[in-house]
Formats: structure tokens, sequence, C-alpha cells
């Protein structure tokens, strides 16, 4: 099986990364803090949208300074436990090199600590890890990167991450430099491509340079020429649209059948697309009786959706799309030529952004459901907000409930409505630390006794006792 491309062409150093110059600077500016003393900001954020050099700018670094290398990416599991062993003591002991070099941090030696996909930590199996990010932060002595998509997700869980990280933006790199890239790859692999094909895959990569080389491999591999009637077989791939596209052609453009098709060879259900015509439908159309017409048609979209959950019968679909593309498209009288800025659909967003606390609140209606005998949905409704304000009010029973219930640092921190990383949640894990300890204290306090060790007090000679007692063969 041959090499994967993206792997074969990483670049060895940051002179090596293309696209991104302004990042790559503020990436190696903060390298060189390290390299003298720790920075304010120890941490270093990159975010940007993927295949634009995130991870490769991390591995340049590393290797281009001479650094060792801790990384953690979304395959290990990233809870709480797992973060403190690998990445929190890497980031405070010393260690190895791959190679087997010892990495001394008092002789100066650095190693690189990476957390790739750092904002996709939610959910059971990654459970305290959050707090575990905010306390490397802080007490870490080696550099950290960690490398997100939507910063948002990750700094709303914790004001540490968002105050005392250095945040340095990766954006989309652009065609002409991705066409290059793909030029000098396809000449050191001997393959002969038209500039059609590079063109091509460089404009519909959306500066994603990953998937340009990912595709380019695929039309070359095992060849020594791609034909420039070639790119026909990534046609799928090449010719996707984002939603924001779909939204012009329907509400913009003046083909419904053209706005249909397109629909049709789009990736999201149709659940998801009639959400995007629903929050961009009264920015574009301005004509009340446009705008009724169309929400007409939506309205009926919807209902053959409703069918479809009911029914459990996928073919209202194509009911659904034609009503959300063709119908709404032919609802307006004339056309918009107006700039109007299309918007990511607002419920979509708040689902996205509610993930981590929706699997929080589940979580804890399942404990304390656990503990009332009850269900958790019934936990969530009736009881839990009751608790909370004895949570929140009483000392002792925030304690004993913490202990009792199990509560990790997320969701001691979802029942007292506060950041992870808040000094109350803090100051509950230490005193609840204290009493599990004095607790085990107490107990190791009580030393039990062998009863073959205690000895019975002896009668005095001559008593009544002493004469009534039966004597032992011993005695005799």
């Amino acid at each position: 099986m041959s090499e994967d491309w993206t792997e074969l062409y990483r670049p060895k150093s940051l002179a090596d990364v293309v696209g991104n110059p302004k990042a790559v600077k503020e990436l190696k500016d903060w390298a060189i803090q390290w390299e003298s003393a720790r920075p304010a900001k120890p941490v270093a954020v990159l975010i940007g949208p993927p295949g634009v050099g995130k991870t490769s700018a991390a591995l340049a670094l590393a290797n281009e300074f001479g650094w060792g290398l801790v990384e953690m990416n979304a395959s290990d599991h990233r809870n709480g436990e797992a973060i403190r062993r690998i990445a929190l003591r890497g980031a405070l002991a010393d260690t190895f090199t791959d190679s087997g070099d010892y990495l001394s941090s008092k002789e100066g030696r650095k190693k690189l600590i990476v957390l790739d996909e750092a904002d996709n930590i939610f959910g059971r199996e990654d459970q305290g890890g959050v707090p575990a990010i905010a306390e490397l932060v802080h007490s870490t002595r080696q550099p950290v990167i960690l490398i997100v998509n939507d910063f948002y997700a990750l700094s709303r869980k914790s004001s540490v991450i968002k105050s005392h990280t250095l945040q340095i933006k990766f954006t989309k790199i652009q065609a002409v430099t991705v066409r290059g890239v793909l030029r000098r790859v396809a000449k050191e692999q001997g393959i002969a491509v038209g500039d059609r094909v590079l063109e091509l895959i460089s404009k519909n990569s959306n500066g994603d340079l990953r998937a340009a080389l990912r595709d380019l491999q695929a039309l070359g591999l095992g060849a020594t020429t791609v034909r420039e009637d070639q790119p026909d077989m990534l046609d799928n791939r090449l010719t996707s649209k984002s939603n924001y596209d779909l939204m012009a052609e329907i509400l913009h453009g003046t083909s419904p059948s053209r706005a249909r098709t397109m629909m049709q060879n789009m990736n999201d259900d149709p659940e998801t697309l009639i959400m995007w015509v629903d929050e961009n439908v009264p920015v574009v159309y301005r004509d009340p009786e446009d705008l009724s017409r169309s929400y007409q048609m939506l309205a009926r979209a919807d209902m053959f959706l409703g069918r479809v959950r009911n029914r459990n019968y996928y073919g209202f679909w194509s009911y659904a799309t034609d009503l959300t593309s063709y119908g709404v498209c032919a609802a307006k009288q004339r056309q918009y030529h107006e700039f109007a800025r299309l918007q990511f659909p607002l419920i979509l967003s708040k689902l996205s952004r509610s993930k981590f606390m929706r699997n929080t609140r589940r979580s804890v209606g399942l404990k304390l459901g656990a503990t009332c005998h009850i269900s958790s949905a019934q936990a969530v409704s009736d009881i839990l907000p009751y608790f909370a304000a004895l949570y929140k009010q009483d000392r002792e029973f925030r304690l004993a409930a913490t202990i009792e219930m199990e509560f990790d640092e997320e969701e001691a921190a979802f029942v007292l409505d506060e950041k992870v990383d808040s000094s109350a949640v803090k100051h509950l894990f230490q005193d609840v630390l204290r009493k599990l300890k004095g607790e085990e204290k107490d107990e190791h306090d009580l030393v039990p006794t062998k009863i073959d060790e205690v000895e019975a007090p002896r009668p005095e000679p001559g008593s009544e006792e002493d004469q009534t007692q039966q004597k032992s063969l011993f005695e005799f």
C-alpha cells in the first residue's frame, strides 16, 4: 500500500509550511520565548478550519527546535485521567525522546505537548478533560499547543483557556498556493498532470491542502500521466458545493431546476437543509408575497419530513427536497440582486454549542435519579431545580452530595452554574479531598486487636471466684 502523501510531504520545518505566514511567525516567536524563559502565555492555541496546516506547523516546530514531542489526538482517550497521566506529567517531568535521548528540564531541554482537536473533548469518554487542560495551562513547565477548529467550543467551558493562552489563527490556503504544492508533488512523483486537473483540484479544495493532496493521489496513484478528462472520476468530490453556494442558487438564482439538482447532490439531509433555507429566506426575499409563498413551500416540505419520521419511509425526502429547492426558488416573482449576508442556522449553532451542557445534564440526571430511585428524566424535571438550590446554598449538603453521587468537576460546575475552573469548584473539590483523606485517616487509626492478645483479669487467690473457677490443665 502506498504511503499517504499528506504524511510523506508533511513539512519538516516552519519554512516549509505553506500559507499563513503571519500565523507561522507568531508561532515561531512564541517558541523563541520558550527557549529563554517561560512566557506569560505558556500555551498556544492554533485555530482554523481543517487542512490548513495547524498540526503540520506544530510538528514542524518541534522538529526545527529539536524539542521532544508528546501528542494526543482524537483517537486517544482525552478524559481527565488520561490528560493528567500523559500530557500533564509530560509537561512537568523529564522524559525520553523517540530516539531514546534523555530530556532534562533542568538542562533546558524542551518537549512540546500537543493536544489535537481539543475542541472535541466532550461526552462520557472524555469526562474531566477540560478541567485537566485548565490545570495544564496553569502548571506546565513545557510548551503546550492546543489545536482546534472552533475555539469558542473550548473557551466557553473554561475562562482560563480563553485568557491565559496565545491564540493564533490559521486561514484557508489560497487556490494558487495549493496549485503550486500539487505541481511540485506531481513532479517529484514523476506524474504528468495537466493544468486543468491541478486548477480544478485546487479550486474545489476550498483551501484544504490535505484534501487536495489526497485527490491528486487518488488520480495519479499507479500511473505516470493524468489526462485532462480524468477528473470526471472525482466529480462527486470536486464539484461538491457548500451550503452557502446552495442558498445562493436557491434564493438568488433564476433556475429552479438547477437549484433542485444542486440540493440533490448535497451531503446533508433535507432536515438540515430546510433549516438553512428557513434561516436565510427572510434575509434575501424582501417582497412580503414572495416571503409568504416561500414559507408555504417550506411548511409543506416540513409536513413530508414529519411523515418520514412517523412512517419511517424515506421516499418522502424527494418531495421535501423538491419543495425546499425548486419550490422556494420559483416562489419569487423577481430576482434579488441586492447583497445579503447568508447566515448559518441559529438553531444548529445553539445545538452544537449546548452539546456539552446537554451531556452534562444527562449525566447529573442519571446520578440523581439513581440516588432517588426515579428515572433520569424525572430527576432532571422534578428534582434538579430544588437540588441545585440546596447545592448552591448549603456547603455541608454540597460536600455530602458531591461525595455520595461521585460528581466530577464538570457535573459540579453544571449544578453550581459555574465554569469548571472557577474558584467555587476548586474550593469544593479541595474540601472533598480533605474530607476523604480525613475519613481514611480515621479508619486507619482504629487498629484491630486480636482476641488472644487481650489478657483477661485474674481473680485474687483464695477468693470465692478463684475457688469456683475451673482450673486448666496447665495449673495441675
